[in-house]
């Protein structure tokens, strides 16, 4: 009992300087051209190690900008993109994509054939007008804005949360060949953590809001929508104003938080907080104030309790874990954790999220550290605090499978980086119903479309990878043809990475 009261007055005492910790953030990607990274393009790791890079190099197209989530709509054999901004590589006139300039950001969409592959994706919702003139609402107001998280709920219809400077606040938006806003976000935040539950439970977070508004508003929250499911009709709320700027306001339901940015997590033994980074000695980093994607894992077939996974986007990055139970109105927190990654050298800007078919959760790694010849050793500084020692640049840039261990001989969560899915700014990745093949979002700039087909139903850890080389069309969708990058396994790529020798 006192190494664990010890340990709290400690935690009690970092969170005093809190205000003054920075966590590092992660900055957009660039494709590499492969000619001054560590492992070479002709390397058998390469497509695995350098994925975007490879990819480049055998033809595959890496002009796309800002690609973010993608979202499964299986009574449709559809699957959805969001580009928050249509700019850069897509625009300039090189290359295979010559489309017309959007920075408000389009979502695409394309049909799955039987064979479980896309062919072709066609924008579907396209952001705007943009007016510049128009300051703190550019792009229409009645429109989307930087569409990032997407989900499909039970009748088929794309719900779609913004991450824009755009818009005075962020919206939720649901779409049915119309858009209709469901939610407003405080000012300064992102609306982040989309999740639907087969049942029509809808989860949404609040990333990184100003610390002008009104409390709780002030930091990042985690939050479900009780009194409403998402195939429920509702009526559109209007754009907030005055001090409706400053909170949550949705069109049906209430918002409850189910935690928040620096508060204790329930039940934790050691006192440790939501947002919380430790380096692996137990030192405290900080308070990460970016919750993102939320990831539920029932444990009954009814879908009223388990274990709610939630990405807190900084470096290093993390993952709380919440025990939630619905008591028929709201839903209590039983108990929590930060998932303890140091088994996988810690985990890097947690972003994007989905739930595979077998119930695990999928994290992802944005924004992969550049492992460049020169300079290699900064782009992992944040790591290196959290290790103790020289981090690995190529440690970072995976999806994260996790569940909740069920081995019975302890106690968290087990986690496995998915190393043959390829190292690059994972969004998120969705599984399609054969349970084998995964489509992509890869964020920043002069990025590609991947996809990948596993060896076996319901196991991420063998499989082959792909990358999409474009053919643009006159209605500015993109026909696909599927490159072959390599094929491999988890084992394999861990393998080199523990024999690899890093430049001094």
């Amino acid at each position: 009992m006192r190494t664990i009261y010890v340990r709290m007055m400690q935690l009690a005492g970092a969170m005093i300087a809190m205000a003054a910790m920075v966590l590092l953030c992660a900055t957009p990607s660039l494709a590499q051209d492969g000619s001054s990274t560590i492992v070479p393009l002709d390397d058998p790791m390469a497509p695995f190690l350098e994925s975007r890079a490879f990819a480049a190099a055998q033809g595959a197209t890496a002009e796309f900008r800002k690609m973010e989530w993608v979202a499964l709509d299986e009574a449709n054999s559809k699957v959805y993109w969001a580009m928050t901004e249509i700019n850069k590589g897509m625009t300039d006139g090189e290359g295979d994509i010559q489309v017309d300039e959007n920075p408000c950001g389009i979502v695409y969409v394309g049909e799955y054939d039987a064979d479980f592959n896309i062919s072709k994706i066609s924008p579907l919702i396209v952001g705007g007008p943009y007016d510049e003139a128009n300051k703190g609402n550019e792009c229409s107001v009645d429109n989307i804005s930087n569409p990032d998280n997407l989900m499909v709920d039970a009748k088929g219809r794309l719900w779609i949360g913004e991450d824009t400077s755009l818009h005075a606040n962020n919206f939720l938006w649901m779409y049915d060949g119309e858009l209709h806003r469901f939610a407003a976000v405080p000012t300064g935040a992102e609306t982040t953590g989309l999740h639907i539950t087969s049942d029509g439970t809808l989860f949404f977070n609040v990333q990184h809001p100003s610390g002008a508004n009104p409390f709780p508003y002030n930091r990042g929250l985690v939050g479900v929508v009780n009194g409403f499911k998402a195939a429920d009709d509702f009526t559109p709320i209007a754009a907030p104003e005055g001090a409706d700027q400053g909170r949550v306001t949705i069109a049906a339901g209430e918002y409850q938080m189910l935690g928040r940015a620096g508060e204790p997590i329930p039940s934790e033994v050691t006192g440790a907080r939501f947002g919380q980074k430790e380096t692996t000695s137990g030192d405290m980093m900080g308070i990460c104030n970016s919750p993102d994607g939320n990831m539920f894992l029932p444990v009954d077939e009814t879908g009223t309790e388990g274990s709610l996974y939630t990405n807190f986007e900084c470096v290093p990055g993390g993952v709380t874990r919440i025990y939630i139970r619905n008591n028929g109105s709201t839903w209590d927190v039983i108990e929590g954790e930060n998932v303890d990654f140091a088994s996988v050298n810690g985990t890097w800007t947690n972003c994007g999220s989905s739930v595979t078919p077998w119930n695990t959760a999928l994290t992802s790694e944005e924004y992969e550290p550049l492992a460049t010849l020169d300079g290699w050793q900064k782009n992992v500084a944040g790591m290196t605090d959290y290790l103790g020692e020289q981090a690995n640049p190529y440690d970072y840039g995976y999806l994260v499978e996790m569940m909740p261990d069920t081995s019975g001989e302890g106690i968290g969560s087990v986690v496995q980086k998915r190393y043959v899915m390829g190292r690059f700014s994972h969004e998120n990745g969705v599984v399609l119903p054969d349970d084998k093949t995964v489509y992509f979002g890869d964020d920043g700039t002069n990025t590609v479309l991947f996809k990948f087909v596993a060896d076996e139903a319901g196991d991420l850890s063998a499989g082959t990878l792909y990358a999409a080389k474009v053919t643009q069309m006159e209605d500015q969708s993109f026909g696909l043809e599927w490159l072959e990058l390599g094929k491999g396994s988890d084992d394999d790529v861990a393998e080199a990475l523990a024999l690899m020798e890093l430049p001094q």
